[in-house]
């Protein structure tokens, strides 16, 4: 009896440890999650110009403290801090950091400084997290001069940590599933009755895969040359391709999904004139192409292409007054650009709508632009669609 009271203290326990081990994971996770709200205090930044061979404290021409929060300000609410520093002399320290965290009572303190060598600027940053008492280190340098290129690079690297910080959450996940398993082992030791419930397992997305899908696409196309578009005027076009989505993938762009891919496409367009009894036009055009994909809101994805295309024309010309009928073939090298917006549904069809150009290698044709819709049809792939 006593042995299975001790059994159930150290149940009650482990129990109560991997409540709050799961309440402190839903209070980061959350905090992750809605990362454009949190709260930045920035103190005054400090900046230094070598004389001889050391540096001393001037005043520059720039607010810079300023500068990085207008950056800063466009996803988080920063605020300045107005108190003095302990030791101006040396700079901003770590202590002057947790002082105006509890001053301000707020997690993020941002400081740093930058040095002017006469060659070159750099800029050394720290971000202190009172909760988690630990320091986020960021570095940046540039050429002399280039100030506003300086505080852009630092600014995106302060950003950029605030948007992939997530292994505090792994550990902390950790820790979850060491609790879990010690508290099956004391549910075993007091041998209850009540069966024992099955956890769902966690859901593990790859973050990189191999992806295969196959664009089908109708589209009107037109010259925009005025005399070729007189001659040929552009009519339905149809596009059949495939496109590979290799498994080395870019890291998240500001938390969005972006990704690159290579397409291989085959075009047929027929083309007639307003006298149907003047010319017909049909052409085939084989396109390879490489292309960015960039998810900006939810399902909403847009995307960049360009690449190379041969294509191969085959013209019948009707002249009535010689009663004769006239047939070539033509083929053209060539350059393509694309613009794309897609509606993902689901990770296995989508809704396009897009503009493709066609220039060519020579200087006696017109470009082509050519507005389309269609739909993407994934194969392989989509696991870690938005």
């Amino acid at each position: 009896m006593k042995k299975l009271m001790i059994m159930k203290k150290s149940k009650t326990k482990v129990t109560k440890k991997l409540q709050l081990a799961i309440f402190m994971l839903l209070l980061y996770v959350l905090g992750a999650v809605s990362v454009y709200g949190l709260d930045i205090v920035i103190i005054p930044v400090v900046y230094y110009e070598k004389e001889g061979s050391n540096y001393a404290q001037k005043n520059y021409e720039r607010n810079i403290t300023a500068d990085i929060s207008s950056r800063l300000n466009i996803y988080h609410e920063v605020t300045i801090d107005k108190t003095p520093l302990r030791d101006r002399l040396a700079g901003v320290t770590d202590s002057d950091a947790r002082r105006a965290a509890e001053y301000h009572q707020i997690n993020d303190v941002l400081y740093g400084s930058i040095k002017n060598d006469g060659n070159s600027i750099s800029a050394e940053f720290k971000i202190y997290n009172k909760r988690r008492n630990d320091y986020g280190l960021f570095f940046a340098s540039d050429a002399n001069g280039q100030y506003e290129r300086l505080i852009k690079t630092i600014s995106e690297h302060i950003l950029e940590w605030y948007h992939t910080d997530r292994d505090k959450v792994d550990t902390l996940r950790d820790e979850v599933r060491e609790l879990r398993t010690e508290l099956t082992s004391v549910k075993e030791g007091v041998k209850t009755k009540t069966k024992p419930v099955k956890e769902k397992a966690e859901r593990v997305e790859a973050e990189k895969e191999f992806g295969l899908r196959f664009p089908v696409n109708v589209g009107y196309w037109s010259y925009i040359d005025r005399a070729w578009a007189e001659l040929v005027q552009g009519t339905v076009e149809v596009r059949l391709g495939v496109d590979i989505f290799p498994e080395l993938q870019l890291p998240a762009l500001y938390g969005k999904k972006n990704e690159f891919s290579l397409g291989f496409y085959i075009n047929y367009r027929n083309g007639v004139t307003s006298r149907r009894d003047r010319a017909i036009l049909n052409g085939v055009i084989v396109n390879p192409e490489i292309a960015y994909h960039l998810n900006f809101y939810s399902k909403n994805w847009i995307c960049l292409g360009a690449g190379i295309f041969y294509e191969s024309d085959f013209w019948q010309m009707e002249e009535p007054e010689y009663e004769r009928t006239r047939k070539f073939q033509q083929s053209l090298t060539g350059y393509s650009a694309a613009f794309d917006y897609s509606y993902r549904f689901n990770r296995w069809a989508t809704l396009n709508f897009g503009l493709n150009m066609n220039g060519y290698f020579v200087s006696d044709t017109s470009l082509i632009f050519r507005f389309y819709a269609g739909s993407v049809i994934t194969l392989l792939g989509g696991n870690n669609e938005k």
